[in-house]
This record gives C-alpha cells, sequence and structure tokens, in this order.
C-alpha cells in the first residue's frame, strides 16, 4: 500500500490516540463512579502500580468498594450479614474511613496515594 493510499476501514476516521484518550477522559469525568475522584486522569496510572499484583489488586478493591466486606459478601450470597463487629454496616470505605477497628489515619485518599505504611498496613491486615 502506498503512502498516499489509506486502508478503506480508516478512511474519514482519526486513528490519533490522542482523540482516543479525549474521548476517554471526557467519559470518565461525566461517569457517576465510586469514588471517580480518585483520578484526575484515567490515562495516567495510578499510584501503585509498581507494586506486586496482590498488592494493587487490594488498592483496586478499595478504589472500587468491590473487595471482600460485609455489604459485598451479602450480594454475593456469602453471608446473611453486612454488619461489622461494632454494628455498622461494612462497606469498605467504611473499613478504611470509619471503623474503629481498621479505620486508616487519612483513609481512603491516603490508602490510594499507596503511600508505604498504608499499603504495608493492609497487607498484613489481609494476610
Amino acid at each position: 500500500m502506498s503512502a498516499s493510499t489509506e486502508a478503506p476501514c480508516l478512511e474519514g476516521k482519526s486513528n490519533s490516540r490522542h482523540d482516543g484518550f479525549s474521548r476517554w477522559r471526557g467519559d470518565w469525568q461525566s461517569a457517576t463512579v465510586i469514588n471517580s475522584s480518585l483520578v484526575d486522569d484515567p490515562t495516567v496510572r495510578l499510584p501503585g502500580f509498581h507494586l506486586p499484583r496482590c498488592q494493587c489488586s487490594l488498592l483496586n478493591r478499595f478504589r472500587t468498594g468491590q473487595g471482600h466486606c460485609g455489604t459485598r459478601q451479602k450480594k454475593w450470597g456469602l453471608t446473611d450479614n453486612e454488619m461489622c463487629v461494632f454494628g455498622d454496616i461494612q462497606t469498605m470505605c467504611h473499613i478504611v474511613d470509619s471503623c474503629a477497628l481498621t479505620k486508616l489515619h487519612g483513609g481512603l485518599q491516603r490508602l490510594h496515594a499507596a503511600d508505604k505504611a498504608a499499603v504495608d498496613r493492609e497487607r498484613g491486615r489481609r494476610n
């Protein structure tokens, strides 16, 4: 194919990576996603991306609110009780932000930043 001939499937379409990222950013900013405020730009790797997979996955479970907590386990049919030991509804945010037993100083924002002490604490708590 010569330089002046464009493949038919690309005619009239932008194949610019920048256009795709711009669309993605726009979609992200208009979406109603839990904790979306943690991510300013979805094209930039999140803090903790460099961590071992198990730690990175745990961070993402807290970021998305979809980890092993009372509300998720009840929804998944693994338990009938969604409460923490103190009688509050146990969500991922509750675990890291407000539970008297597990609260992290700095909460989800600190955990999201992948602060070494916060990550080590959560990893140790889960093992």
